[in-house]
């Protein structure tokens, strides 16, 4: 070994006379082998004349990279070397009869240097489903199951579900107004994203009734043309239906829970299990995610900068595709639209694909440490768990994964991850926190 930096380490490489000339002439026939020389039969062509029409260097070095892949597989062994990147090849001297000399550079994974784990502390929060919790979650169910029906002769209320045929007129700062539309949309009046200002100009109106709504666009938002302006909708009311609420039968309860439920109050029991049970999972994966940003950030390394310029190209990618998909436009369109800098953006996305890297990094010294491994039982167990999501056969879902690599690996590090994440909640310190007092509780203790 000549040098090690951080996680860059060169390494002189010595190949004998001998192995080189071997190899040269093989590279010779497999040449000879390939091409039409005049005057020569194919396979047949002397090396000098190949030297001549394609180069002694071309051929040194053809020979040298054939040579080149056993040598860096069996130093990657011998060093126990975790690379992040192909190394990088200097050749110092190719001679016939002499060693060939050559100085490979690798870039390895980083040394780092954890916590330990038994030190860290995390808080978890107990789920406590209140009542208020509760009957609005009821209220989502029985909202998400009701039906819309038209009704006639009656205002307007803050519960009901509004069609309206609509103009925007723009207003400039010199009185011009700028006319767009008409255009339809609908508008459930009980969902808080309902401006203020249209629910109270329609409501107490009726089919067939025309309403105006002024509303101040805000200054941060994303269509800086509009920021800080002031629209007026013109509208009329094409069409209002009113929520009709399902029953709390029997029947209803089994369409919800899949299951027999007899009474209201068993069913409502049941929602509250449902419910905790999700608040349980939330908390511990709260939980989770404060162990590892803990020992993310105490952890000593130095992220390579290879892994995270790869990581921002993955996300740029992602973004970029995500853009185009939900708003068919470019990132640079994107970008002005914002009001953001490709400086600011490029510093954001770096940010966030060092923490992801570091992150990743000190996951997989933990679960080297821990001798984290995806065992045939883990791969099985998850792949019911995956069944069971999608409703499709298990032995299916298997056959189909083995035959894409890619999603085969996804799998397997995912197991890996969430064995990972297991093993340090077993390590580090957990406290479950006291749920928080209501006020009620707090006068009547």
């Amino acid at each position: 070994m000549l040098s090690q930096e951080k996680n860059v380490l060169s390494i002189k490489v010595e190949f004998e006379p001998e192995e080189f000339a071997k190899n040269v002439d093989k590279t010779v026939k497999e040449i000879a082998s390939k091409v039409n020389i005049p005057g020569f039969r194919k396979g047949h062509a002397p090396r000098k004349v190949l030297e001549m029409r394609f180069g002694k260097t071309a051929i040194f070095a053809e020979a040298f990279e054939a040579m080149l892949p056993d040598a860096i597989e069996e130093i990657v062994k011998d060093y126990e070397l975790d690379l992040i990147d192909e190394p990088s090849v200097k050749i110092e001297k190719m001679e016939e009869g002499s060693p060939v000399e050559v100085v490979l550079t690798f870039e390895v994974s980083p040394e780092i240097t954890l916590p330990p784990l038994e030190d860290i502390s995390v808080e978890r929060a107990v789920a406590d489903v209140s009542d208020e919790t509760l009957e609005g979650t009821i209220q989502e169910i029985l909202k998400q199951n009701s039906t819309l029906v038209p009704v006639e002769g009656r205002p307007i209320s803050g519960t009901d579900t509004v069609a309206i045929e609509y103009f925007t007129i723009l207003l400039g700062e010199n009185g011009e107004e700028e006319r767009h539309g008409p255009d339809t949309t609908t508008l459930d009046l009980s969902q808080p994203s309902v401006r203020t200002e249209i629910k109270d100009a329609l409501l107490g109106k009726e089919t067939g009734a025309q309403a105006e709504a002024e509303v101040m666009v805000e200054e941060d938002y994303p269509e800086k043309n509009l920021a800080g302006k002031t629209l007026r909708y013109e509208m009329t009311v094409t069409e209002v239906k009113e929520r009709v609420l399902p029953d709390l039968t029997p029947e209803f309860f089994h369409k919800i829970l899949q299951k027999e439920c007899a009474s209201e109050d068993e069913f409502r029991e049941e929602i509250r299990k449902i419910i905790h049970e999700s608040m349980q999972a939330e908390n511990q994966s709260m939980a989770e995610y404060d162990a590892v940003e803990l020992i993310s950030g105490k952890a000593d390394l130095e992220v390579p900068e290879t892994l995270i310029s790869r990581q921002v190209e993955v996300m740029k990618k992602e973004e970029e595709e995500r853009i185009q998909h939900d708003r068919n436009i470019s990132m640079d369109e994107y970008l002005k639209e914002t009001g953001t800098t490709k400086e600011e953006y490029e510093e954001k996305i770096r940010k966030q694909a060092e923490t992801i890297v570091r992150r990743s990094l000190v996951l997989d010294k933990i679960a080297e440490d821990l001798k984290v491994s995806v065992e045939k039982e883990d791969f099985e167990a998850e792949m019911e768990l995956l069944a069971s999501t999608y409703k499709i056969d298990a032995d299916r879902l298997v056959k189909s994964l083995f035959k894409d690599e890619k999603r085969l690996i996804e799998v397997a590090n995912r197991i890996k991850y969430k064995k990972t994440v297991k093993a340090i909640m077993e390590a580090v310190r957990v406290t479950d926190a006291a749920a928080p007092q209501t006020e009620e509780h707090n006068k009547n203790g």
